[in-house]
């Protein structure tokens, strides 16, 4: 190179340092405005688990750098205090491997303001611990200016406060003298739960997980209970702090009787519903016998709380207990058993049953289209339906489809529970405006209104009744009468004979009763 030339390329060399060095000292002494972090919420410190993290920025930055190609933020970051120094120094590059994104708490990016902030929200609740908001230094605005320096925001993340329910006794109630537990729910949070009164804790257990737990106030090997004393108030603790809305006070007197009073039945195919009335707080176990030795059982539990001291009532304390796993049209042995929180236990009689048949087994087997008098006639109208089967069904769901090809259900009103004919029973379909007392009928004989004042609508021709159809409620076809092509006596009815054949029966009919 000639020395000329030598020069001129040492010259151009220092008027570019020249140029850099300006440029580094008009930013050291604040001609050009860095860009920063104007703010951050939450302040760092404390915060809850599903907290949304907001840096904000003074002005709009290069959005390309602030979401990578990945959707996510690999620039500002959340990260768990134990990989918190390779995360900052794993941010500082453009692209982040994979084994480095693992470092970052998964959370969706939100830019705000053309740049000028940005929103990361975990995917999922922070796990108790701390944990770093993390801002690159490599961070740029669009004229190139990068922040002054990497950022680090810390925040702690604390455990849930324990949920914690008194369930028996029930809050704010009077509790017998001989109660012999404390029931407890517990829906987070972990320590030693006791219960406490004035003279300090009368009992205690560790929780370490969801679920319902038992404070024994009794030990039954040594046969002594904790000296609740009559007066007094007690409540529940959790590691030493009372929980607001668990105290309830302790009677003169106690409970020396086991729970009693009775219960009603509703029988389905699969399952059954036991409507339980006590004259004191119990649990409730339904059971059902069977031959596998896994018998199927449902439990439930009163909500009530009478006054120790006052005279038992009957009833005051109500339960709805449902049993399922049943085998429909099958025969069961069911009983209750009775757990109060004094200590008493009993075991109630059996009764036997009969599961639902899951397709009712139903025939019409009488039509009464020319009643015998007085007017008006239609009053006395009856189709007669009989469960052919060996299990009870329900009724309730049946329809009668007409000549206008209506389904009307046989029992009008909307039925909440079952309708049950008995095997061998026979019920008597009718209009709303039937007369029960045109006939004698038999104790027990179901009586089955429809919604509409006559039959099928319209009631039944005393020369010809129309034919009509029996239905399930799914729609399923369960027997025909073929309509009325006999002549018959006036105020005779027409009866099914064997399987399809029909006859005239006798006069004023048999109605829920065989012929």
């Amino acid at each position: 190179m000639k020395p000329n030339a030598m020069v001129l390329a040492v010259l151009l060399s220092c008027v570019a340092c020249a140029r850099l060095d300006g440029e580094q000292t008009a930013a050291d002494a604040g001609l050009v405005d860095l860009p920063q972090v104007t703010g951050v919420e939450p302040p760092q410190g404390d915060a809850d688990a599903k907290t949304a993290f907001r840096v904000a920025f003074s002005t709009a930055m290069d959005q390309g750098q602030l979401i990578a190609s990945t959707g996510r933020s690999e620039s500002v970051a959340i990260v768990p205090e134990s990989t918190v120094d390779r995360a900052a120094a794993a941010i500082e590059h453009s692209r982040l491997t994979v084994e480095e994104r693992g470092l970052l708490v998964a959370a969706a990016a939100t830019i705000e303001d053309a740049g000028s902030a940005l929103t990361v929200t975990p995917d999922a609740p922070l796990a108790p611990g701390t944990y770093y908001l993390l801002v690159a230094a490599r961070l740029r605005d669009p004229a190139g200016h990068r922040l002054a320096e990497a950022l680090r925001y810390r925040y702690s993340v604390a455990a849930p406060r324990a949920q914690v329910a008194l369930v028996a006794p029930p809050p704010g109630t009077t509790a017998p003298a001989n109660l012999s537990r404390a029931r407890v729910s517990v829906a987070s949070g972990a320590g030693t739960l006791a219960l406490v009164g004035a003279k300090g804790v009368v009992a205690s257990i560790p929780i370490g997980a969801p679920g319902p737990f038992e404070l024994p106030l009794c030990r039954p090997s040594a046969k002594t209970c904790a000296p609740l004393e009559p007066g007094q108030s007690y409540s529940l603790a959790l590691d030493g702090k009372a929980i607001e809305g668990t105290s309830f006070t302790v009677a003169r007197c106690a409970r020396l009787l086991p729970p009693q009073g009775s219960f009603r039945l509703e029988v389905r195919d699969t399952s059954l519903v036991a409507d339980v009335q006590l004259d004191w707080p119990a649990r409730i176990a339904l059971r059902a016998s069977c031959g596998d030795g896994q018998c199927p059982a449902g439990f439930a539990e009163t909500v009530c709380a009478p006054d120790p001291c006052a005279p038992s009532i009957a009833g005051v304390c109500i339960a709805s207990v449902r049993l399922t796993g049943l085998a429909p049209a099958t025969e069961y042995a069911v009983h209750l058993e009775l757990e109060d929180d004094e200590g008493h236990a009993t075991v109630g009689e059996s009764q036997r049953l009969t599961t639902l048949s899951p397709l009712p087994t139903v025939v019409i087997s009488e039509v009464m289209a020319s009643p015998p008098g007085p007017a008006p006639r239609s009053d006395g109208e009856y189709v007669e339906l009989w469960n052919t089967g060996r299990a009870p069904v329900d009724v309730a769901g049946l329809t009668l489809t007409g000549a206008d090809g209506i389904a009307r259900r046989v029992v009008g009103s909307t039925a909440v529970d079952p309708v049950v004919l008995a095997p061998g029973g026979r019920a008597l379909a009718v209009g709303g405006s039937f007369d029960t007392a045109r006939y004698t009928l038999a104790p027990g004989v179901l009586v089955l209104r429809a919604s509409t004042q006559r039959l099928l609508g319209r009631g039944l021709s005393d020369a010809s009744p129309p034919p009509f159809v029996l239905s399930s409620e799914a729609g399923i076809e369960l027997a025909t009468f073929p309509g009325g092509s006999t002549s018959c006596p006036a105020g005779a009815s027409m009866e099914l004979q064997g399987a399809s054949a029909w006859t005239c029966g006798q006069v004023g009919g048999s109605p829920g009763a065989p012929p």
